[in-house]
This record gives structure tokens, sequence and C-alpha cells, in this order.
């Protein structure tokens, strides 16, 4: 079929696409390419396939937005495909949701759903394509949230920087479709999560005090890009708590040796793993 679409053979592509039953992205593009109108609900896809939709159907995409497709149909193809990629990145949150309710990571259920992480790069690559084009920022801002999503359902396997740069993007992207009071949340959700934990774990009441700060710099540097636009964006400054890096301190990375040393001798051995694990991880020595 891609070979069809990059001749420009689309009469023949018609034809193989009605003989086609393995997608139901093939019998859309059908109704397209004959100038019927498509309207996509809970039914249009299976919630099994959605991956696999997908990928199929952006494959597609891409090979029809470099051939002479009239530009409705194809506007009309992207359309559908951004609406089944913001249907599966709410049914990979479901399911990530649930599976964190019986105490485990949805990358645990492979065997029941598996996702395949190469989502987030299709999804990227959609989103550049669409932030080219005219009038589609209400659609890049739909695949950012879903991108973010799927991130955030999968983010046991992902590095920390990975998910915020997706969330950092997700802001930037609300914000050029005028959601201006859901980007300010986005930004406050970022800062939070992006804080040093020490500075977190005190809620504030300490505001003298001087608080380790064991991020890596790429973290570091999430937290300053969104509190940078929060702060643009609400025209009120935020007030810094006091920090020392713990690899630019010698004093400071005394103090977390000091720490977890002592609780390594003063936890009883039969519980001392994992709750020893916690404290090595909070100061950076996991």
């Amino acid at each position: 079929m891609i070979d069809l679409i990059t001749q420009n053979k689309f009469e023949e592509l018609k034809e193989v696409l009605q003989h086609s039953n393995n997608f139901k992205i093939y019998h859309y593009l059908l109704e397209i390419l004959n100038g019927n109108t498509i309207e996509v609900d809970s039914e249009t896809f299976d919630a099994n396939k959605y991956q696999e939709e997908f990928f199929e159907g952006f494959e597609m995409y891409k090979a029809l937005e470099k051939s002479d497709i009239d530009e409705i149909q194809l506007k009309k193809f992207s359309d559908l495909l951004v609406e089944l990629t913001f249907k599966m990145g709410g049914f990979i949150q479901l399911m990530a949701d649930n599976a964190m309710n019986k105490g485990v990571y949805l990358t645990d259920l492979a065997d029941i759903y598996p996702v395949n992480p190469e989502i987030r790069t299709q999804l990227q690559e959609f989103i550049d394509i669409l932030k080219n084009k005219p009038d589609e920022v209400k659609a890049v801002a739909n695949l950012a949230a879903t991108k973010a999503q799927i991130s955030n359902s999968i983010g046991n396997i992902l590095e920390k920087h990975q998910i915020g740069k997706d969330m950092l993007q997700f802001a930037e992207c609300y914000e050029k479709a005028g959601q201006i009071e859901m980007t300010i949340r986005i930004y406050m959700g970022i800062m939070n999560d992006f804080e040093c934990d020490s500075v977190k774990s005190s809620s504030g009441l300490f505001p003298e005090m001087t608080y380790v700060d064991d991020r890596p710099q790429s973290e570091i540097d999430i937290f300053n890009k969104a509190k940078i636009n929060y702060e643009r964006l609400t025209d009120h400054e935020i007030e810094e708590p006091k920090r020392t890096r713990v690899n630019e301190n010698p004093v400071a990375e005394n103090l977390v040796e000091s720490v977890v040393n002592s609780m390594q001798n003063e936890v009883r051995p039969e519980k001392s793993t994992g709750f020893l694990e916690k404290i090595k991880k909070l100061f950076g020595k996991g």
C-alpha cells in the first residue's frame, strides 16, 4: 500500500483497501478517499488494537503527506489519527491507573496489555510534522497531551527528565492553544514533581534552612523552565528556598553520607534493606 501511495496510484490503492481487513484504519482511509465523512466514537477502533492501528495509520500518513493526495483528504486522515491517539492515550492511562491500584506497574502486565515504548517516538514525529502546518495548533496540543499521558503511564521505564520534557511540551502546546489556566496548572505540577526531595518533604516549614539538593542537572533544568514560564504567565515571582548541591558542596555530601551510615547502623537488619534503599534514593546514593 505504501508503494501505491508513493506512486500516487489512488484508484489501485482503493481497490486494495477494499479487500484488506487487517486494520480498521484501512476502511476509514478508503471512506476518506471516496469523499465520505468519518465520525470517531467509542466503536470506531478496538481498544486492544489502538497501538497497532496508530502505527499502521501513521506510516500511511507519512507516505500520504508526500503524495499528491487532496489536501482536504489528508487533513481528514490526520484528524482521524489525532482522534485515535487521543483515545489511545486515555486508554493506556486508564490501564496504568488500574494496574497501580493493584500495586503493580502497567509494564509488569505485558502479557495482558503490552505498551510499546516506540509510541512516544512516533507521537513526537507526528507532533513535529503538524507543528509546521497551519491550523493544527489544537491537534498538536492533543498529541502533546497524549504523549505526556503515555510517558507518565510507563514512567517506571523512563528517565525522569524524559517525562519532564514531555510535560513541558504539553504545557507549551496548551498555551499556544489558548488554554492558559490549564497551562499554569501543568507548570505547577512540574515544579512540584521536580523540586528536590528535601524541600518537598519539609513542606516549606523551615524557610531559613538550607536544603540538600541531590537532583541531576537534567531535572533542575526541567524545574527552572517550568518556574520561568509559570512566573511569566502569572506575573508572580516564586520565592526560592536555599539549596546546596550535593556534588558541589563537600559538607552536604558528608552530611548525606553520615545520615545513610547512621541509619544503616541503627535500623534492625530484617527491616533495613527496603527502608535504607529508600533513604539512599532520597539522597542520591541508590
